[in-house]
């Protein structure tokens, strides 16, 4: 005959099933705000106002599309868990800002210097923009030094892979359970699948005809098809590791993690990708 639950039992299922449900609302929280940042990076786009703009709109402007991230979970989610601990929701965007950080200060050198990227914001209206930079001199010395990275970047880009990652996520939960993978080559597969697929997507809608004098690839064809495997790198790293917040990874192990751990795990998920792109680099070489 069965054994019944001890209290410790239950009260381990619960958190667990409190610690999944909480991530899945911040995860579809996410994903619900992201037509506000969509659109307004459409209306500046096609009305070409941002072609007009100096550092400090360009800046109020990522901050006012990465802010919902934060705002609308924090006002419609709580702050802290009922087990005392900080919020998922505080937890992914303190974990996604430092990979944005990672990627847009060390990580963009790899898209100047091996994938033909090129940003033109610092000759739009007489120079006036892009005086606000900040960027790797070390991993960039080799670089055009016309091609900086402009301030604003990391908050734009913190607003678009907030959704990101959250889209990774869900999917990869969906496909998981829709398809059965429940071995680690299945599961292994479906990363790879989903980090090419949004990689690709995410360049192809970027490099567009409408931002060419402002953004674009040297080689957008190449681009697409080998580099998008290069850039699908913060995301083969990225979705495992981002998977693990809040979860016990081994025996003993608290699934309410610390804001420390946090930190840890995004630093550890930066060198992870930085070893991803060197070994793109190594094999593909420059576009």
């Amino acid at each position: 005959m069965a054994q019944p639950r001890t209290y410790k039992e239950n009260d381990t299922t619960s958190r667990t099933y409190e610690n999944r449900k909480e991530k899945e609302r911040t995860q579809h929280l996410i994903l619900a705000q992201s037509p506000l940042w969509i659109l307004s990076v459409l209306l500046v786009m096609q009305t070409g106002i941002l072609r007009s703009w100096s550092d400090a709109e360009y800046f109020l402007f990522s901050l006012t599309i990465a802010s919902p991230s934060i705002l609308i979970p924090a006002l419609l989610l709580s702050y802290r868990t009922k087990s005392h601990g900080y919020s998922y929701w505080l937890k992914l965007n303190i974990w996604v800002f430092i990979v944005v950080c990672f990627g847009t200060y060390f990580g963009t050198h790899y898209f100047f210097d091996l994938m033909g990227m090129r940003y033109t914001f610092d000759v739009v209206e007489d120079g006036k923009c892009c005086k606000w930079h900040l960027e790797s001199d070390i991993l960039g010395q080799h670089r055009d030094p016309r091609q900086t990275v402009p301030l604003f970047m990391y908050l734009l880009t913190h607003a678009y892979f907030m959704p990101y990652f959250c889209i990774l996520l869900v999917a990869e939960r969906e496909i998981v359970k829709r398809l059965r993978f429940d071995g680690t080559v299945g599961k292994g597969l479906a990363v790879l699948f989903l980090s090419y697929s949004l990689a690709f997507a995410e360049t192809f809608v970027m490099a567009s005809p409408l931002l060419e004098d402002l953004f674009a690839y040297e080689d957008r064809s190449k681009m697409l098809k080998v580099g998008s495997l290069g850039y699908a790198s913060y995301f083969v790293v990225g979705l495992p590791m981002v998977k693990r917040i809040d979860t016990k990874t081994c025996e003993g192990d608290n699934q309410n993690w610390t804001l420390a751990r946090v930190v840890i795990e995004a630093l550890a998920t930066c060198m992870g990708i930085l070893l991803l792109l060197e070994v793109w680099a190594k094999v593909v070489g420059p576009l």
